[in-house]
């Protein structure tokens, strides 16, 4: 399945013999946001501690997001004042740990007749939540019919009584980049962590935790035991239960989300908010050179969903309902799409009502079994990662491990004075101010050694074509770090290549032949 040369091959021998006939402190299965954040927490934390993902890292429910970090706005609906505090609090540390990778975003909120707001109650809603989140943002407005149309051109008007303009953050690479950038930061910090391992049995023996696990890569198995195993599986939250033969008090069920990624909607960077014919709202959404418009809500039995016709109906008919574009949007337009679940929990005690399920909470839950020392993550989200990754440490706490308090901060980028070094030392070496923004931004740290190959071999700092805005260098490290096994690896999670330029254009690009060849030759 992989397309490796021997670097590859030696590096992932090295990550394999980390686990083999090893012990561990605790075991992570899931390489999603809640088990890269676990993982970062707990060997922060001094706890030894392994990673296994099945595919690969960031390759669920973790790259069908809609790059948002945001603190639940719309919670304040179903008067959640608690859930709507936790999100905006664990935001706010985000964007102060990640400055570089999340940039605070203007939403412009549009209603009309048939809106569940009228713009005065939805003003003082924003304000609520502007407050709520400590003001840490920019402070909210409200936007005549007039003024909406002299800032968002592409918005229709005709039938609008206002709308609201607050703030929330965007991830200005994507959420994939981001949960993988999480945890090769664990793994530098001496966590052991691996994607194409599948975990095929696992058991109680004396007290502690055996399993056989499969390496889809080398196409080899071992065995490696840990002391808890922490089940951060996502939607197979309970088909991995069910192999360990435990069972959690709560339980998930699930919401289909579908977007569609199209040519750009507008060049403000604003993010469009409106309400769709079910009173749910829907956005459009900036991603590097293009819009995502969604997303859809629908109650999903299993966690294995696909784009429909009638998704794509749906978000192209509000879409063009909502907006006043040179021509409607077609579905030939449509250059990537974007389908996952969001696991909602139910937890113990509670009633699934179908009729009213769009109401369950988007909070997460950490349990911990302490018969069988077994720590699960159900639910969550991005922005509230912070969070889980603390409580995952707290739960160990609790199964008597005494974890050790780092001495700075287990999250975030490099310090700034370490970023004021790279870019004294990159603008004698890269020439484009934006270029050197994008190298800290993609690669903290690793930035030193890529300009290190820029100015061994100058041709190395050069992106591949006006497309593909990557440079060999760039790819040689993180050919040493990311993980990548496939095309697919970088193009649909280590970048936002596979996400924003139509394969069509693409295969007629001759950079995107070197970016192949750099990758895997």
């Amino acid at each position: 399945m992989s397309e490796l040369d021997s670097k590859a091959e030696q590096i992932r021998e090295k990550q394999i013999s980390r686990f083999e006939n090893g012990h561990f402190d605790a075991l992570v299965i899931g390489g999603g946001i809640n088990g890269a954040v676990a993982a970062l927490a707990l060997r922060s934390h001094g706890v030894n501690v392994g990673l296994f993902e099945k595919n690969d890292f960031a390759s669920g429910v973790s790259q069908e997001s809609s790059n948002l970090v945001w603190g639940g706005f719309k919670y304040l609906e179903s008067y959640e004042v608690k859930l709507v505090a936790g999100l905006c609090h664990s935001r706010n540390r985000l964007a102060r740990s990640y400055p570089s990778q999340l940039t605070e975003t203007r939403f412009l909120a549009t209603l009309d007749a048939s809106s569940p707001f009228a713009p005065w109650f939805a003003s003082i809603g924003a304000n609520a939540y502007w407050a709520i989140g400590q003001f840490a943002t920019k402070r909210p407005r409200y936007r005549s019919p007039r003024t909406i149309k002299r800032l968002e051109p592409s918005i229709e008007i005709d039938s609008l009584l206002g709308g609201i303009e607050y703030s929330d953050y965007l991830l200005i690479e994507n959420d994939s980049r981001f949960v993988i950038q999480m945890l090769v930061d664990a793994e530098e910090r001496g966590a052991a962590v691996s994607n194409y391992t599948t975990v095929i049995e696992a058991e109680r023996v004396s007290q502690k935790w055996k399993l056989k696990v499969r390496d889809q890569i080398l196409g080899k198995e071992f065995e490696v035991s840990s002391d808890v195993l922490v089940n951060a599986a996502g939607p197979e939250i309970k088909e991995i239960s069910e192999m360990i033969k435990t069972e959690t008090e709560s339980h998930l069920v699930f919401s289909k989300g579908v977007h569609l990624v199209v040519p750009k909607v507008t060049d403000s960077g604003r993010i469009l908010a409106f309400f769709d014919e079910t009173q749910r709202l829907f956005y459009v959404i900036p991603m590097g050179k293009c819009s995502v418009i969604g997303t859809t809500d629908e109650r999903v039995e299993k966690p294995e969903v696909s784009v429909e016709g009638a998704d794509i109906e749906f978000l192209l008919q509000e879409a063009n309902r909502k907006l006043s574009l040179s021509r409607p949007l077609l579905k030939e337009d449509i250059i990537a799409e974007r389908v996952g679940v969001r696991p909602l929990v139910i937890a113990k005690g509670g009633v699934d009502q179908d009729k009213d399920w769009t109401e369950l909470s988007r909070k997460h839950i950490v349990e911990v079994n302490r018969k069988d020392r077994v720590i699960s993550i159900l639910g969550g989200k991005l922005s509230d990662c912070l969070n889980v990754g603390e409580e995952v440490v707290d739960g160990l706490d609790d199964l008597g491990y005494k974890t050790v308090k780092p001495s700075s901060r287990w999250h975030g980028e490099p310090s700034a004075a370490e970023k004021s070094i790279f870019f004294h030392k990159a603008k004698e070496i890269v020439t484009e101010k934006d270029s050197i923004e994008k190298l800290w931004r993609r690669h903290g740290s690793r930035s030193h050694e890529i300009l290190k190959k820029i100015e061994t071999t100058p041709t190395d700092g050069k992106n591949f074509s006006e497309i593909i805005d990557y440079c060999p260098a760039e790819i040689s490290v993180m050919k040493d770090y990311e993980f990548i096994f496939t095309l697919e690896d970088f193009m649909r999670r280590r970048s936002l290549l596979g996400q924003t330029i139509h394969p069509e254009e693409l295969m007629q690009d001759d950079g995107f032949k070197n970016l192949k060849k750099c990758l895997f030759d």
